[in-house]
């Protein structure tokens, strides 16, 4: 338990093991220290400097453009509401609890605690809606920040950047068109964004939040740091994790949001794929070719389109006559199989990849065979008015799996079951990235997009590796998944998404 060391009307301290938090309340101020080994002792050294909350009133205007999956975001902002006042309103076993009033009088909460000597909590919350929530610190010029997920920006540090997560990748390259390029460029889908920061100055920061519009400002414009996400995902919570070196910190960040798992020996070998396998005879092609020419193979991905329609888990017959032929033989030779698919089902295809023969383009004229099973059972995910949230993406339009049901859930593993019965190893879980979601969005546990958008993800991949240690025992099937956040380290491996072939992009 921390101790309280002073309260009274101007100030109060927190202090517990290594971590202390010096609070001024008329206006709130708060300076996070370590206590840091120095010349034979030991000295409170200054993690934040001058740190405060706000909130801000506004409108949203982000635009998603289904077609290069990017996020064009925009919002327009009052000004930010600081605390000019703050009163101790609760002493708790690990912390207290602050009341605020702001600038404009809106009253608000910081709770802030310290659940262990390393790691410190704020929890922010206010009254009357506001647009966002924030929390803000000094900024220091020789301060270096990395982190946040995989990033799409010339420099790893980040100092002096601004950006919102899920919406910061753009296309500037030569093959930009220049009245894009006057507008910054092309956005496009920033795939695998997580909200954790690691910083030079001895100290990290996850924002626990699964919410579109989260955004991490590291001194762009003025003389400060600020994080903040939009209340209507719920309180900012920040937490600060004050581990004494970078490996200590990221275990900590680790044990709070799960640790990865080692994949089978396999899924760190040599895979290969193709844009399309229009035929069966183009798979074993690749096999055999790597055979003669004494490449080692360990898996062949199969990407879209293999299935009878986007996404039924059914090899199409047109395309791949004896599918589960094909499996076995290429296993013999130690070489697994693969499979993509992303969580939707699909009511129109027809703008999706299709096999060039009449058979499969038959298939995909119609609706996928199971969407209307899914509907009638209610396992998509719901628009405002309650009817199946059906959208657009890259490959037709339909409706996506609500996995925060566990009938739903249940439903869509059996489905992966069925095909990894046939001897498929693999899963390649493309999409699951919380931009596809409106905030309207509402999903079966209760819950709106504004608060599950990001957390999608990570159900998703839960339930195909799910699907895979079913069928195959833990530890031997391998998930490979496109979208990332906190958490999602968990389930299987990442890769990079679609990057454009250019010097500029892969640099």
């Amino acid at each position: 338990m921390p101790a309280i060391l002073s309260t009274d009307r101007e100030r109060a301290q927190l202090e517990r093991g290594t971590v202390r938090l010096e609070i001024s309340l008329r206006p709130l101020r708060i300076d996070l220290r370590r206590l840091t080994p120095r010349d034979g002792g030991a000295k409170w050294r200054r993690l934040l400097r001058g740190a405060h909350v706000w909130a801000v009133d506004g409108e949203v205007h982000d635009r998603f453009l289904q077609l290069t999956e990017g996020v064009m975001a925009r919002e327009e902002l009052g000004f930010p509401e600081r605390a000019v006042s703050a009163s101790v309103a609760e002493h708790l076993a690990d912390g207290l609890v602050l009341a605020l009033r702001l600038q404009g009088g809106r009253h608000a909460e910081l709770r802030i605690t310290v659940p262990e000597p390393d790691h410190v909590l704020f929890e922010l919350s206010a009254e009357d809606a506001p647009l966002r929530l924030g929390l803000e610190w000094g900024e220091r010029p020789e301060e270096r920040f990395g982190g946040l997920g995989a990033r799409h920006h010339a420099s790893v540090d980040h100092h002096g950047r601004a950006m919102q997560l899920g919406a910061d990748r753009v296309y500037a390259g030569p093959d930009c068109p220049p009245d894009m390029l006057e507008l910054g460029g092309i956005p496009q889908g920033d795939y695998a964004p997580a909200p954790w920061l690691q910083s030079s100055r001895g100290y990290a920061l996850w924002l626990e939040t699964h919410a579109n519009g989260t955004r991490f400002e590291l001194g762009e414009k003025q003389e400060r740091y600020a994080v903040s996400t939009r209340a209507n995902a719920g309180p900012l919570r920040a937490h600060v994790l004050t581990a004494p070196t970078p490996a200590a910190r990221l275990r900590r960040y680790l044990h709070l949001t799960g640790m990865p798992t080692v994949q089978p020996e396999w899924g760190y070998g040599f895979w290969k794929s193709r844009d399309v396998y229009e035929h069966q005879d183009d798979v074993l092609e690749d096999f055999t070719g790597c055979g003669w020419h004494g490449i080692p193979l360990d898996a062949v991905v199969l990407d879209s389109p293999w299935e009878t329609n986007y996404n039924t888990w059914i090899p199409n017959p047109h395309q791949f006559p004896d599918f589960a032929g094909m499996v076995r033989r290429m296993r013999a030779d130690g070489v697994r199989t693969v499979v993509w698919v992303v969580p939707w089902t699909n009511t129109d295809s027809l703008d999706g990849q299709i096999p060039p023969d009449p058979g499969s383009r038959r298939l995909h004229r119609a609706p996928a065979t199971n969407y209307a099973e899914g509907e009638a059972q209610g396992h998509y995910v719901r628009a405002a008015d309650g009817s199946s949230y059906s959208a657009r993406w890259w490959m037709g339009t339909g409706s996506p799996i609500d996995f925060t049901s566990p009938a739903a859930e249940e439903w869509w593993r059996e489905q992966a079951r069925s095909v990894l019965r046939l001897g498929v190893e693999g899963i390649k879980a493309d999409d699951g990235e919380g931009y596809y979601f409106p905030d309207d969005v509402r999903f079966a546990d209760g819950t709106s997009s504004a608060e599950t958008a990001w957390r999608v993800g990570a159900m998703y991949r839960r339930s195909m590796q799910a699907a895979l240690d079913d069928v195959h025992g833990p530890g031997r099937g391998v998930l490979f998944g496109r979208s990332g956040w906190a958490g999602q380290q968990v389930d299987g491996i990442l890769w990079a998404g679609d990057q454009v072939s250019d010097f500029w992009s892969l640099r």
